[in-house]
């Protein structure tokens, strides 16, 4: 019997080894989805927020779209709310957004007064599926409960051409609802079938060492 021990041994720390592996990666895809702290990430539902979207442009990185929770007082409280940072500018305050969520960078705008006139982030109101560019500053404007704000930046723009954000100011159809069995019951892990994974590896690896063992009890028939 001794013989056996060993490859035994061997399959519970490879698939230990496995096991945390894959966990340690499910880890990594919910830490990297957390909460900013403010709003929720997605769209509000209907009448229970503002829905703010802010389209980086060509400064990188794809359009976030945040749930700004409850009746918003103005355009720029509702981009805090939603889990955004905003800069303002340091002679005219947050009546001027300068920055967010820290870009552009410092390198391309100081913030002492009025960005330039084609590097500046557009502010806009989403009116019956369609983006309206916001004849009202983002401090005196207030969004309509249930409503979409749009931030959006692009270098080289003016006032008249600077395009709106890419993500249009609609809510998704409601998606239709799953069963615990099909979301796992035990937690989210990000959507990646990890269970099957582990499945998977612990299958091939136990059947590698019952090779093992069987080739030995082999070897020790002779």
């Amino acid at each position: 019997m001794s013989f056996t021990r060993q490859p035994v041994a061997v399959v519970a720390r490879l698939l230990a080894v496995c096991v945390l592996v894959l966990l340690g990666g499910a880890g990594a895809v919910t830490s990297a989805a957390a909460d900013q702290g403010k709003g929720s990430p997605g769209y509000c539902q209907d009448g229970a927020g503002v829905t703010v979207i802010v389209d980086f442009g060509d400064l990188g990185g794809e359009p976030v779209v945040r749930c700004a929770p409850g009746d918003q007082p103005n355009g720029v409280t509702a981009l805090q709310n939603a889990g955004f940072t905003v800069t303002g500018s340091q002679r005219f305050g947050l009546a001027v957004a300068c920055r967010i969520d820290g870009k552009p960078g410092p390198d391309a705008e100081s913030c002492a007064a009025m960005p330039s006139a084609t590097d500046f982030w557009g502010y806009w109101n989403g009116a019956n599926g369609a983006w309206v560019s916001s004849q009202e500053g983002a401090m005196t404007h207030k969004p309509a409960l249930g409503g979409f704000e749009g931030w959006s930046f692009w270098r080289g723009k003016s006032f008249g051409t600077n395009p709106p954000p890419r993500v249009a100011p609609v809510r998704p159809a409601q998606q239709p609802s799953t069963s615990p069995s099909a979301t796992g019951a035990s937690g989210d892990t990000g959507g990646f079938p990890w269970g099957v994974v582990i499945g998977v590896v612990a299958l091939v690896v136990i059947g590698g060492a019952a090779g093992i063992v069987a080739a030995r009890r082999k070897r020790g028939a002779r």
